[in-house]
């Protein structure tokens, strides 16, 4: 009996150049991305398992931005997960409250 398994994956976008973002899956499997575009983790999931994916660490330094994501939990149902969004986009941080 084989178990089939499948990568969680999605794609990002908006993150700025120079930065980077981690994601994390089920609280363990971390990925550290520094394009947009495809991606998925490392660790392929059994078919009807869980997948949880979170911002692990947000953009850091000077680049001002925060990373959101959406279809970022389901269940692994016979095929590769790559529905996970991951938006990045610059915060308005003002620095006297006028600008």
């Amino acid at each position: 009996c084989t178990t089939n398994t499948y990568t969680i994956g999605g794609t990002l976008s908006g993150l700025a150049a120079g930065a980077s973002v981690s994601l994390q899956n089920n609280g363990g499997d971390t990925l550290a991305l520094s394009a947009n575009g495809a991606f998925s983790f490392a660790t392929a999931l059994a078919d009807g398992s869980s997948y949880s994916v979170t911002v692990f660490a947000q953009p850091a330094g000077s680049f001002q931005q925060v990373c959101q994501l959406s279809s970022g939990s389901g269940t692994v149902t016979g095929a590769n997960v790559t529905t996970v969004a991951v938006t990045c986009v610059s915060e308005n941080l003002f620095s006297n409250g006028f600008e």
